[in-house]
């Protein structure tokens, strides 16, 4: 699943942004114990946005992307 959401970035033509965090990506969280550990989250207006929950970073690094 990582590979294909690097794969989809590419295509798409975005960009995955490396952050220095414990999930590697910025707006990506990771929650341990759940089965989608990664967390999308974005401040828009001040306010947090939660755009879902994922597998993996990857994925949820293509979301905020």
């Amino acid at each position: 699943m990582a590979s294909e959401a690097r794969q989809q970035a590419q295509t798409e033509e975005l960009t995955l942004l490396v952050a220095d965090n414990k999930a590697g990506y910025f707006g990506v969280h990771h929650k341990p114990g759940r089965s989608r550990p990664y967390q999308a989250q974005l401040r828009r207006g001040g306010k947090k946005v939660h755009l879902g929950s994922f597998a993996t970073a990857e994925e949820a690094a293509l979301c905020v992307a």
